[in-house]
């Protein structure tokens, strides 16, 4: 049995046509599999209207409706914007948007109902835009804008 597993395991071991043949698919598969998830990946960008990701913006207290608006680049894929808006770390609103198929440019814009959370001075609205992989469900992209709401 010795003698076997060193045969198995020696550099100099014949490997045969079929072996060989598996391995180079299997290493190309691989490698293939890995230069599309970055290639998916690569240049992904989202932009708010008000500038890059953790800008902040004053909010009126009797704002009744926001328009969160952002630029998507660099799609290849179809994928999905989650729009999350949270007020003081509480989570008050959702939505999602399938893009497909993606074009180099997507304009998204998301209506925000504000009048029904009685915000005050103080607090905090956090915008957090994802852009998410339909195929893999990794997220290619965060967005984030904080409204600050002052008088």
């Amino acid at each position: 049995m010795k003698d076997m597993a060193g045969v198995l395991l020696s550099p100099w071991r014949r490997i045969f046509k079929e072996e060989d043949t598996l391995y180079r698919v299997l290493l190309t598969v691989a490698l293939f599999v890995a230069g599309s998830e970055a290639a998916l990946a690569q240049g992904m960008d989202i932009h708010n209207r008000f500038g890059p990701s953790g800008t902040h913006f004053q909010l009126p207290p009797t704002t009744q409706a926001f328009n969160y608006e952002a630029t998507v680049t660099g799609g290849t894929a179809p994928y999905k914007i989650v729009l999350r808006v949270f007020v003081n770390g509480v989570l008050k609103m959702s939505a999602e948007e399938i893009v497909s198929p993606a074009p180099p440019t997507y304009n998204y814009s998301c209506l925000v109902q504000l009048s029904s959370w009685g915000l005050r001075l103080g607090d905090v609205v956090t915008f957090k835009a994802s852009v998410i992989d339909l195929l893999q469900g990794s997220v290619l992209d965060l967005d984030y804008l904080y409204g600050d709401v002052a008088g």
